[in-house]
């Protein structure tokens, strides 16, 4: 059942299909997690995240795309969404965004949260002066916990490290859910209704 929800969701964001309004196809060409796409907040990629993760209540997503990066192997599973962002600088896999409902934190240092409504961490996990810098980053909020995997392999890391938090961002569930509401006249939910047990 929870899959065939999913899946009219997806069938009615992106063909514009359920007897509902059409969708613009603007924001339905969308195929990457982003922020806000032609003035509405999310993508119909979004609404997989969401639903993949149904305990978080912000959602990962891309605020901008500086010059020379780009977004590769998104994987949207129950419970468990990743996506990464290659750097003509910094590498390729520069940085893992990773969405889960728990994190295992590492020997972090808290800091004060770029993004309202959550906590942030940060943790080095090895340097290599002049060739690589690996480290994470934990957003914590409630019902789940974004982690940015950092892997720079170059003598750079302010500047990487600056793009990367101007580049990402988060989406509240409940913006989405908006967005969802307006797009289907309020026909079609974000979340489908829990099963009653038989």
């Amino acid at each position: 059942m929870r899959r065939r929800l999913l899946l009219l969701v997806t069938a009615c964001l992106v063909l514009a299909g359920c007897g509902v309004s059409p969708v613009s196809s603007s924001f339905t060409e969308a195929r990457e997690p982003s922020c806000r796409y032609q003035g509405r907040e999310g993508t119909a990629l979004m609404v997989l995240i969401a639903q993949a993760v149904p305990t978080a209540s912000q959602l990962p997503c891309l605020e901008l795309k500086p010059a020379g990066w780009s977004v590769s192997d998104v994987f949207v599973r129950n419970g468990r969404v990743r996506f990464g962002l290659n750097s003509d600088r910094v590498g390729q896999g520069a940085v893992q965004v990773v969405l889960e409902q728990f994190c295992a934190l590492g020997k972090v240092t808290r800091v004060p949260s770029d993004h309202p409504g959550t906590r942030r961490y940060q943790e080095v996990i090895s340097i290599e002066p002049g060739k690589r810098y690996q480290g994470a980053v934990y957003y914590l909020f409630p019902g789940g916990c974004v982690t940015y995997r950092l892997d720079f392999r170059s003598d750079e890391q302010a500047r990487p490290l600056g793009e990367v938090s101007l580049a990402l961002g988060f989406v509240t569930r409940e913006a989405l859910r908006q967005t969802i509401s307006d797009v289907t006249d309020g026909k079609v939910p974000l979340d489908p209704p829990a099963e009653v047990a038989r």
